[in-house]
């Protein structure tokens, strides 16, 4: 999922806290539980993005080592055959062979540091990749549970001022009812 969807179903959230209506003679207010709900299960299910998007980091890694690999390969091959072309192109074979040894090793070593500059930029994406993932779903997360825990305690702080408004109504009329004069 991309990370426009998370962010619009918080922003969707976050309107329906703005738009929640005012409970009489109280602070609290009333919002949809369903809708907020579903927005929050709308963000549940489409986390997984991230998860998707370290391990495209990983294969671009795995890719990056296996190019550095082939180009390792062909230095070495090309440097073989350079080094067979100069023997058979001259009389003198120990200095042929000195010398494709010489640029045997010389490639062998650019190859290897190749292969190790490349490794140590795939494992540096790939920790920049876990790091950036498990960043996003944290806070996403602590932005879910303190959204939840926030209509948590509106929906009881409302619940516990409708019950403390129904008994005072409940006595108002208890009281207004022993009051009456009996007139029969």
């Amino acid at each position: 999922m991309a990370t426009s969807t998370v962010e619009k179903s918080l922003a969707d959230m976050e309107q329906l806290i703005d738009e929640a209506k005012s409970v009489p003679f109280s602070t609290k207010t009333l919002m949809d539980t369903e809708e907020l709900s579903r927005l929050i299960e709308d963000i549940r299910l489409n986390m997984p993005e991230e998860i998707t998007q370290a391990k495209r980091i990983a294969q671009e890694r795995r890719d990056i080592l296996d190019q550095a690999q082939l180009e390792a390969e062909d230095i070495i091959n090309k440097a073989r055959q350079r080094a067979d072309l100069m023997i058979e192109e001259h009389q003198i074979t120990k200095e042929a062979k000195s010398a494709a040894e010489d640029i045997f090793r010389q490639t062998k070593a650019e190859a290897d540091a190749l292969l190790a500059s490349s490794k140590q930029r795939a494992e540096e994406m790939t920790l920049k990749a876990e790091k950036w993932s498990n960043d996003i779903r944290r806070n996403a997360s602590s932005y879910v549970e303190t959204i939840i825990r926030d209509t948590d305690e509106t929906l009881t702080n409302s619940v516990n001022d409708i019950r403390k408004l129904r008994q005072s109504v409940k006595d108002a009329l208890a009281h207004n009812n022993s009051t009456r004069p009996d007139f029969e």
